[in-house]
């Protein structure tokens, strides 16, 4: 991997580029022993950080883990066991194991008070980064300051007191899906070009995976984990509530029709994707090189379609335009899924209609290794999701 050259940062618009170099101040602060402090995660009320949170705690019993949660009405923590409560993960045997700290990653210093962020220096020596602003409407003005300024503190704070690791949350979305021979992508794919990257959130992650990257070339200990579709979590089954496919599975039976479609899904649960990020994250440091998580096989809208029916839901099947047609004229007296598919369904069909059934070679042989392989989604853990979207009131029973 390379920094970013002259040419690469002209090739991207004017008023990006002042974000694409990493602040001089972060620097390494010597070589990480992982093993030997606590943990620091960002975005632990969220889908993924949640599952990261669960896994590290069953994983390592000993171990504290420190997590930055946003100030509001309720205490930090009582945020953060609220929030492991509603995706079926808060364990009452965790304990003061789990400690979090107010702060806010789009705030200088991460919005940390001076007595949190001595903690955080001096304790913590591996940081899980999956906190983020993830909304696909939003522009990237709207969210820079979370999601590139909260990557670049992170990376400061690896620098500060205890030497710490840095594993960085990234997206699929940001690589040059172009960059495979037949099934098996690049591994690790170079990113994609930076006016390929169509939403706020898209931009926000490839800007911040050059900074990495850039932080990779000072000395700093730091991995990036590219990440696909997370489907719900394999044993609760809970599922979460802003993935596309989850919504498109939404919105099909609450207008009682499936569109004619062919398109693959990489949707993974996440607990696995959680298993495989802490496996990837934890290895003996080697050069830096992003790793792809994917699921062994993805499987169609076809098959997940096909599941639907023989859980037992009535759907008639349609061309994808009137499928489409029919979405849009109920999105105003319907479910805020239908509302939601409706506002951003393309016009020819799902992204990836004639994708194949993509592989990363190298990390899934990584995984493999480590006993944290990821398999392709099956129909039982299907029904579980299913169960579980009963249960919660999201899709009919």
């Amino acid at each position: 991997m390379t920094a970013t050259t002259t040419a690469e940062s002209t090739a991207v618009p004017a008023r990006y580029r002042p974000f694409l170099h990493l602040p001089d101040d972060v620097q390494p602060g010597g070589d990480v022993e992982v093993d030997s402090g606590a943990v620091l995660l960002t975005g632990a009320t969220g889908f993924l950080g949640s599952a990261l949170l669960g896994e590290l705690l069953t994983r390592e019993p000993d171990r504290v883990v420190y997590c930055i949660v946003r100030p509001g009405a309720a205490t930090p923590s009582e945020r953060l066991r609220s929030s492991l409560a509603d995706f079926g993960l808060w364990d009452d045997t965790w304990g003061d194991r789990v400690r979090a700290v107010a702060g806010d990653l789009g705030e200088p210093g991460a919005g940390l008070d001076s007595r949190d962020a001595t903690v955080l220096r001096d304790d913590v020596s591996l940081i899980y980064h999956s906190g983020a602003f993830v909304n696909l409407a939003f522009p990237f003005e709207h969210i820079v300051d979370v999601n590139v300024g909260g990557t670049v503190e992170m990376m400061r704070l690896a620098g500060q007191g205890r030497p710490k690791r840095v594993a960085h949350i990234s997206t699929l979305s940001t690589i040059d899906i172009e960059s495979r021979t037949g099934e098996e992508l690049a591994d690790p794919a170079p990113l994609g070009a930076f006016e390929a990257m169509t939403t706020g959130y898209t931009r926000s992650k490839w800007v911040s995976e050059r900074l990495v990257e850039q932080a990779s070339q000072r000395g700093l200990d730091v991995r990036c984990l590219r990440l696909g579709a997370l489907a719900g979590h394999s044993r609760t089954g809970v599922s979460n509530p802003n993935d596309y496919a989850w919504l498109v599975v939404r919105a099909c039976l609450e207008i009682g029709a499936v569109p004619l479609l062919r398109a693959p899904t990489s949707w993974l649960p996440v607990d696995h994707v959680a298993r495989a990020s802490i496996a990837l994250s934890t290895m003996p440091t080697q050069e830096y090189l992003p790793y792809q998580v994917l699921p062994a096989g993805q499987v169609t809208y076809a098959q997940i379609f096909s599941w639907l029916r023989r859980a037992g839901y009535h759907l008639a099947t349609l061309s994808f335009s009137r499928w489409r047609d029919r979405l849009r004229e109920r999105a105003e007296h319907s479910s805020s899924a239908v509302q939601a598919i409706a506002s951003v369904i393309p016009r020819d069909g799902l992204p990836g209609e004639a994708q194949p059934d993509l592989h990363s070679p190298r990390t899934e042989r990584v995984l493999s290794q480590q006993g944290a392989s990821t398999p392709t989604l099956t129909e039982d853990t299907f029904r579980v999701f299913l169960d579980a979207g009963q249960r919660r009131g999201e899709i009919p029973a």
